[in-house]
């Protein structure tokens, strides 16, 4: 009896991996945004050419997605698909580790594959394309199932997984993880004082001891020094944050309403708990109780980080996760009518899922193109197929033929230019398309990307960029942009770091620039 249960399980968790794989496989084709998009494509690849970030390229965030993506080039090869199957097979490990949290908390099968359904549709196809934000919040999310199994299971290990998953986050983008960081570490320590369990804390510093190892053994063996981790990972960053918190506005619509259908399901989940405390003093002390902190504290740790930063909203995969609990939390309570309060949180988490799979999945919010008629993709079929299976459209032209004669005007130069070059621009898969170093300086490149100009590292950075044109032997620098590159942009880019006498410029077209390099006192080496 159990082997036929266990093989249709089998068989459910197969078609649930598989369906989340192929949403996430299937949206994430359809549109571009290039500097989203396309964030960690040519950063994949040039760490097989034999580039670091920090050490090669200039990073405001995490190296850990670089580094992934390197790793599903090498076995998949250098193409598009091989960069989908990195964020698919992510979006069926969260599908199918939720499914084992909810089935672990005994809710009823039939809820648990709706659940796990909702959060395959919510979770990584909001973006589709591998994205540090939702890496960041994802590797937390595994820290705190780890936390939750930890409770459920007793077993202490699972704070080792845990914290060992928090640094995967914080490396792969510092904030959301450092919220989840703080968090869970506090929730740590309660749980010590709570059970009188020392060993938790002695695995949850464990874990971290062993990604601190295994970090520190892969830069040594990659040639990164860690002054400049230290640098261009924790104060660069720090010193654009600060700003970011003094000058946002806190408002009913970006605390309460944006993040309504999350708030509903979490708010009746802490009533449901505070009643359970109501009636029984010693409840703090419960597994329960502990489930309840773990799941709460991550949930405001993500809307804290939505609240901050700048980039369109992702978390709705809260939604069915928080759904899933709130049901755990109605069956242990003595309610009337628990059948109802279900169904309306699951319709509630049905109708908030098709809502936001419309806004983020066919529409493609997320990446700027909500507004942008699909219809009008191209296949692109060039550059030997490389990009198979991507409908090509982006929110900069209305006609995608027009940027795509752009892409291989610039990939028929750049291959006929035989000398050492670098490649500055939002279209970050060209050194992967010719398969050869460009030496870009930085890993993107908008307003808080490096140092600016009267800036507290901005210093650092010119020596940097100096240093990459000079050890590389630069002869020509090239610019592409989507939009028409005006004398601000170019200033922002190269001419505030390295005087405009020290190059020729070529106007190719446009959005094209070609800078070749002269002698002159900046680039003596």
């Amino acid at each position: 009896m159990n082997k036929k249960i266990n093989n249709k399980e089998l068989y459910y968790l197969s078609l649930l991996s598989i369906f989340a794989f192929a949403i996430n496989f299937y949206v994430a084709s359809n549109g571009v945004y290039p500097v989203d998009t396309f964030i960690h494509y040519d950063n994949g690849y040039r760490i097989l050419l034999g580039d670091n970030p920090i050490k090669d390229y200039w990073i405001v965030h995490g190296l850990v997605i670089d580094y992934i993506q390197a790793i599903f080039f090498y076995i998949f090869g250098n193409n598009w698909n091989s960069y989908l199957i990195h964020s698919s097979v992510f979006n069926a490990l969260i599908t199918i580790f939720s499914y084992h949290i909810l089935k672990k908390l005994k809710i009823e099968y039939k809820y648990v594959i709706l659940i796990a359904i909702s959060i395959s549709l919510l979770a990584y196809p909001v973006s589709g394309s591998p994205f540090l934000d939702l890496h960041s919040s994802f590797f937390s999310l595994f820290a705190f199932y780890f936390a939750i199994l930890s409770v459920l299971k007793k077993k202490n290990y699972m704070w080792g997984l845990a914290s060992f998953f928090l640094c995967l986050a914080f490396f792969s983008k510092q904030v959301p993880a450092a919220y989840s960081i703080v968090c869970l570490s506090l929730l740590n320590l309660f749980f010590v004082f709570n059970t009188r369990n020392v060993k938790i804390f002695f695995y949850y510093i464990a874990g971290v001891l062993v990604f601190l190892f295994l970090f520190f053994l892969i830069l040594n063996l990659r040639g990164i020094k860690i002054e400049e981790v230290i640098l261009q990972i924790f104060l660069f960053p720090q010193s654009i944050g600060i700003d970011r918190y003094s000058t946002y506005l806190l408002e009913f619509k970006n605390t309460i309403l944006d993040y309504k259908f999350i708030h509903l399901p979490l708010f009746a989940i802490v009533i449901i708990n505070i009643l359970f405390l109501k009636r029984n003093k010693l409840y703090y002390k419960s597994s329960n109780f502990k489930i309840f902190l773990i799941i709460t504290f991550f949930t405001l740790s993500s809307i804290f980080h939505q609240i901050y930063t700048k980039n369109q909203i992702y978390i709705f995969f809260l939604i069915p996760i928080l759904t899933g609990l709130l049901i755990h939390f109605v069956n242990l309570s003595d309610l009337k009518r628990k059948d109802i309060i279900t169904y309306i949180f699951l319709i509630l988490c049905f109708f908030s899922t098709i809502k936001y799979y419309e806004r983020f999945n066919l529409d493609r919010k997320f990446h700027e193109l909500a507004n942008v008629n699909k219809d009008n993709s191209i296949k692109l079929n060039l550059f030997n197929n490389k990009f198979k299976n991507l409908n090509w459209i982006s929110p900069y032209f209305e006609n995608p033929n027009e940027e795509i004669e752009n892409i291989r005007i610039l990939y028929e130069i750049l291959k006929k230019d035989k000398t050492n070059k670098m490649l500055i621009s939002e279209y970050n898969f060209f050194s992967s398309l010719l398969e050869e170093k460009l030496h870009s300086p930085s890993r993107t490149y908008d307003s808080i990307s490096f140092p600016k100009k009267n800036t507290k590292y901005f210093i650092k950075y010119k020596t940097f960029f100096l240093e990459k044109i000079l050890s590389n032997k630069i002869k020509n620098i090239y610019i592409f942009e989507p939009k028409i590159i005006d004398k601000n942009r170019i200033n922002h880019l190269i001419f505030d770091y390295i005087s405009e006498d020290c190059f020729e410029i070529d106007n190719i077209n446009l959005l094209i620039k070609r800078l070749k390099i002269k002698k002159c006192k900046d680039l003596r080496s």
